[in-house]
């Protein structure tokens, strides 16, 4: 399937694994086994120069049909080639009908390739090939009376015929596989994203499936674009531009509301259809996890639209999966935050300090508050009152915290400061801010209060693990409590 991004590779004779590459392999064996079997009756039914030259026409023939089934092109010379060869092959045949027999077959292989209006071209070429040969049947040594040009001009309708007919067969076979292969990716989507539940990859599972289903859909082009009162401005575009879209597309204005009953938005804009290089079938679905986000699919016919449904359903995977996301996310934080005081709970802090002393030779310290004074308040003013007081101790310490330290509350009125970088004297002087910071009044119902802070600090020696830290805070923080109100301790080896 197409999500690896690579394709094994594989000799061109080598059985096919697709439906259309195994069609085309049929086809092909099929016009060369017709030229084959019909070469003897074309090689006798006229003179020695005259067979050869239809032997050398049928072997040039199946040199370029098979050039064609390893290279997977079918060519505008190619055609020309092929048409002119069917010519000749008309000219040197007696009678000229026996070209037929390969003929047809070869337009069923070539109606395979391309788009309809080049299978329709080579239609016409092969007729003027097989028309423009007819007056040169009886130049050839060999042809006696006039060719049956009635009968071989009869045949040409049915060449279009068999073209139409083959083209059809051959769109439903494109759309089929095409149909398997999108489904494939959406289900490896759906899988990977079971197991996923970070931002950045889930949106980078997105992109490359939608990028693959792009490149099994032909002419489908998509793009991520915010809704401005200016237009669309363009994030992301995927698929068959055929021109850079602009950084805003003016002329394309999305609802401010999504719609409420969920349907995409049929959209009509030039500026598409100028990026496209042609018109398209533009609808819009908007983003579920960004508001004034929108997904714009187009297609210019009816098998590529297929492509837009499908790349309308990675797009809602994707924006499941991304509000799975977020409540996991919410989830994890809830479980790391104290529900009081929005700190760091026990848990995170621990898990701050284990990863900090990780790495052996990581400098860092511990600085352990526990408030003086706060069940008297507590007692005084109650729980609601205390409640505040630990809320505004906490916003006091998140703001006097550097950037990357790690502030929690342990638990009652005991809170915890992880510094990195620090040595006992920085770690203690930090620790002194607190102090200063904490000893300001703290405005509560029925008046203000105040309420002190000891702190104890410990310093990582060499050799020292998370827990032998967590130990000397500890002690220092009860010699400073010994010690009296607003003290700071520092610990000494």
């Amino acid at each position: 399937m197409a999500t690896t991004g690579e394709e094994p590779v594989r000799r061109w004779w080598a059985r096919p694994a697709g439906l259309v590459e195994q069609t085309r392999r049929l086809f092909c064996l099929l016009v060369l086994l017709s030229a084959v079997l019909l070469l003897p009756a074309t090689a006798h039914s006229g003179s020695g120069p005259a067979s050869l030259g239809v032997g050398a026409a049928v072997l040039l023939l199946a040199v370029l049909w098979v050039h064609r089934y390893a290279t997977r092109t079918a060519t505008a010379a190619a055609d020309v080639a092929e048409a002119a060869l069917l010519g000749a092959a008309v000219a040197l045949s007696s009678p000229p009908m026996l070209v037929f027999g390969f003929a047809f077959p070869a337009l069923w292989f070539r109606a395979v390739y391309g788009s309809g209006r080049r299978v329709l071209a080579h239609c016409a070429l092969v007729a003027a090939g097989v028309a423009g040969g007819l007056p040169l049947w009886s130049l050839v040594p060999g042809h006696e009376g006039p060719a049956d040009v009635a009968a071989v001009l009869g045949c040409l309708p049915l060449a279009f015929v068999t073209s139409v007919g083959a083209r059809h067969l051959a769109t439903a076979l494109f759309a089929r596989e095409q149909g398997q292969r999108r489904d494939a990716v959406l289900s490896e989507l759906g899988r990977h994203l079971l197991t996923v539940t970070d931002r950045k990859q889930i949106e980078d599972l997105g992109e490359r499936a939608a990028r693959d289903v792009s490149r099994i859909t032909p002419g489908l082009a998509s793009a991520l674009v915010d809704a401005t009162a200016d237009g669309a401005v363009v994030r992301m575009a995927i698929g068959a531009w055929r021109r850079p879209l602009p950084a805003v597309l003016p002329d394309v204005l999305l609802p401010d509301r999504p719609p409420a009953d969920g349907q995409p938005c049929t959209l009509s804009a030039a500026s598409l259809d100028a990026c496209a290089g042609r018109p398209g079938r533009w609808t819009a679905i908007p983003d579920a996890t960004r508001a004034g986000s929108w997904l714009i699919s187009g297609a210019p016919d009816r098998i590529a639209a297929e492509g837009v449904l499908a790349m309308r359903t990675a797009f809602t995977q994707v924006a499941q999966a991304l509000v799975t996301s977020e409540a996991h996310r919410a989830l994890r934080e809830q479980a790391r935050t104290d529900a009081l005081t929005g700190l760091a709970n026990r848990a995170a802090f621990t898990e701050a300090l284990q990863r900090a002393a990780s790495a052996p030779e990581a400098g860092f310290s511990v600085a352990f508050v526990d408030l003086d004074d706060f069940k008297l308040v507590n007692d005084a003013r109650g729980h609601a009152a205390g409640d505040e007081l630990l809320r505004t101790v906490a916003a006091r310490l998140r703001a006097a915290v550097r950037e990357g330290d790690v502030c929690a509350r342990l638990g009652g009125d005991e809170f915890a400061v992880l510094l990195h970088g620090t040595d006992g004297a920085s770690a203690g002087a930090l620790a002194e801010r607190f102090v200063t910071a904490l000893a300001e009044p703290v405005a509560l119902p029925g008046g203000s209060a105040r309420v002190g802070a000891s702190i104890g600090v410990a310093h990582r020696a060499p050799g020292e693990d998370a827990e032998q830290v967590v130990q000397h805070a500890d002690v220092s923080m009860y010699a400073a409590k010994a010690a009296g109100k607003n003290q700071v301790r520092v610990f000494a080896a």
